[in-house]
């Protein structure tokens, strides 16, 4: 069986907030780059961006590698834990996305959630502001303005 890391990552961008950038990145199990994507999608939190780039990344492996053993890889420790059952999902904005995320789990059926430290999930972090804002962010990362 084959096995896909799949590291995720979703920001509010700036205010005004309303619209999530999110990014994906697919990887071999030795680490090699397969695909990778940049996505818009509503949210207004961390939280919030942090599950739409989840829902989004599953949605993209379930489509392009159907059957693969997953282990998604994000920085967001608590959506690692609310994914996993440590934690309830308190918050009545992300429960319908933790449920999504879960559903896409068990449709899925082989996933299972890490949570890494962030400089382990720079591309994904950059694609997901590559969604928002285009070539300006990688001119202003270029040009060493960005701070994240």
């Amino acid at each position: 069986m084959t096995l896909l890391l799949l590291q995720v990552d979703g920001t509010p961008g700036a205010p005004p907030r309303g619209i999530a950038g999110l990014g994906i990145v697919v990887r071999s199990a030795a680490g090699a780059v397969l695909a990778w994507s940049c996505e818009r999608a509503p949210a207004t939190t961390n939280n919030e961006a942090e599950y739409q780039a989840v829902i989004a990344g599953l949605m993209f492996v379930i489509r392009r590698y159907p059957g693969a053993a997953v282990r998604c890889l994000t920085d967001s420790r608590i959506v690692v834990d609310q994914m996993a059952g440590r934690h309830a999902v308190r918050a009545a904005v992300l429960q319908p996305l933790h449920a999504r995320a879960q559903e896409l789990v068990r449709q899925h059926g082989r996933v299972t959630f890490l949570a890494i430290p962030r400089e382990l999930n720079r591309l994904a972090d950059a694609l997901a502001w590559e969604a928002l804002d285009g070539r300006g962010w990688l001119a202003r990362v270029v040009n060493g303005h960005h701070t994240t």
